[in-house]
Order: C-alpha cells, then structure tokens, then sequence
C-alpha cells in the first residue's frame, strides 16, 4: 500500500509543479506592452479607480501596501510591491483585461475606461512612477468619420480604415481613431477583441477567430465603430458581409422549444409546471368554495334545528 501511494506520489508531483510554473508564468505580448492610457491621470480618476479596485480587485490582492492578500496559488501579491511597479501601464492593463486562473478577466466587467482608472489608482502606490504621454488624439478636424471594413484573407485578418472626406476627391486617413469590432448576433452584437488605434493610414486591424459560427454558407455579419469618449466625433458605424466564418445550421429562434419561441414551441418543462400551477390554483379556490359552503350550512338556523 505504502510503495502504491509513494509510486503515485513520484507520478503527479512533476504534474503538480509543471501546473503551478504554467500559472505563475504570464507572458505580456510585446504590442500590449507599449500600450497607453489615452487620457492622463487625475487625482478625481485615481478616486474612482479605488472604488473599483475595492470591489472587484482588494478581496484577492488586499490593501496596496499591507501584504494582506489572499494566500492562493500563484500568490495574487500585493500590487504596491517593485515587480508590479516596474510592469508598464500596457502590462497592467492587459492583466486586468484578461486574467488567469485564478484571476478572472474583466474586459467583460469593467469598461476600457475603467480598467485606466484602476491602473491609474494603482500607480498611486508606486514612488517612482511617471505617466507616459497619453496616446495621441484623433487627428480629426471635426467633420464625420467614415469607416471602411475589409478583410485580409492571406492574413485572417479584419481590416477597418477610418477616413474624413476633405472634399469630393480627397479623403484624408485619420490617424489614433479608436475602432471597435463587433458581429452580429441573435440578441446584440459580440465584440471582437480589444479596441484598436488606428495607425498614421488610418487603418486599425483585428484578428478573426477561425473558430467563428456563421450562418449555413459561413456568412457572418460585421460592425465597426468608433469607440470615442471625448465625444468630438460622430457616432460613425460601417457594416459588412464576409464568407469567413464556419457555415452552421441554425434552427430559427421560433423553430424549438425556448423561452422566446411560440406558444406551441414553449420548452416542455415550462408547460408542466404552469399547468400544474394552475390547476393547483383551481383547486384552492374550489376548496375554499366548498368549505364556504359548508360553513354556511352548518350555520343555517333550518341544519341546526335538526
């Protein structure tokens, strides 16, 4: 018995390790890094950020400065300590954005501007720190923005161009636009990855999920638009239709049984209960009825006289 449990335990000890080195190993991409914040930080942000990060963040990490995180595997550590402080903002930020286990991601949590914020409260904690210069504003002279949607087929990239329309015959490239990148889908749409910037050709692009459902050709329906929090730029959206995604046979929303479906489709299970509920409601009421009845002759002067 004990040779069995000492063989199992010289079997899944390297496992054990090999698990724990993958979680504690996070590799930033290169692009992510140079990342910056698009505005500069100020003390009203640094506040906000701290709510947030009391909230979503401090049951993990604890208070910065006071070594009082949760003890896991990897340690979460405390984000005042020298190996965060020399992390830049584009690294930071990319970890909020997408976690790992056991951190969870937050893109679909917090806004982008949210996450900013609690770099922002972070970096409070860091002496040496000195904010990079924001990323550059849209060169924009205030006029509409156009978007283009392409798709880079050799590349398996979406391609999206953001111009402004100087005249009839010149259409100028708008360069730090930020794009988003959304599909189609039954109840809204589904972004694509992260915003981009767009570049000094005012192109901004995006990397398509091979894996992707389309409809049954593998049609699949795009949205881009301009992710603007300055508000000096019009709400500007470009839509278009690519044979890119994996052809899947969908039913029609009202073709099974669901809760959006029709009458005849609703799912089996909600048809039970409800008529159940109603029967038991029918019940009730007959049996107070009865009961009423009952009552009444037993109170009648002709029942008692008997």
């Amino acid at each position: 018995m004990l040779r069995r449990l000492a063989l199992m335990f010289i079997f899944l000890l390297p496992i054990i390790m090999g698990i724990k080195l993958f979680a504690q190993t996070w590799i930033v991409p290169e692009e992510n890094k140079k990342k910056v914040a698009p505005f500069r930080f100020t003390q009203e942000m640094q506040k906000k950020g701290e709510i947030l990060y009391v909230k979503n963040c401090q049951s993990c990490h604890g208070l910065p400065g006071k070594n009082n995180f949760i003890k896991l595997t990897p340690l979460p550590g405390d984000l005042s300590a020298d190996r965060v402080s020399v992390q830049t903002d584009g690294e930071i930020f990319y970890r909020i954005t997408t976690g790992k286990i056991p951190m969870p991601e937050f893109r679909n949590v917090l806004s982008e501007e949210e996450r900013w914020w609690i770099v922002s409260y972070i970096r409070t904690f860091h002496h040496k720190y000195v904010q990079p210069e924001p990323a550059k504003k849209a060169e924009s002279t205030g006029k509409n923005v156009n978007l283009v949607i392409d798709y880079l087929k050799e590349k398996s990239k979406v391609r999206v161009t953001a111009y402004e329309s100087l005249d009839k015959k010149v259409k100028s490239p708008l360069n730090g636009i930020g794009i988003m990148l959304f599909v189609k889908r039954y109840f809204g749409n589904m972004q694509l990855g992260e915003t981009k910037i767009t570049n000094e050709k005012g192109i901004a692009t995006f990397d398509f999920p091979v894996d992707l459902a389309g409809d049954k050709t593998g049609m699949v329906d795009l949205v881009a638009s301009v992710n603007d929090q300055s508000g000096n730029l019009s709400e500007t959206r470009a839509t278009g239709k690519f044979l890119i995604g994996v052809p899947t046979d969908r039913p029609s929303l009202i073709a099974t049984r669901a809760w959006w479906s029709t009458r005849d489709k609703a799912p089996v299970w909600v048809i039970v209960i409800y008529s159940c509920a109603v029967l038991i409601a029918w019940g009730f009421i007959i049996y107070i009825l009865i009961s009423i009845f009952k009552i009444r002759k037993v109170n009648n002067p002709k029942y008692l006289s008997q």
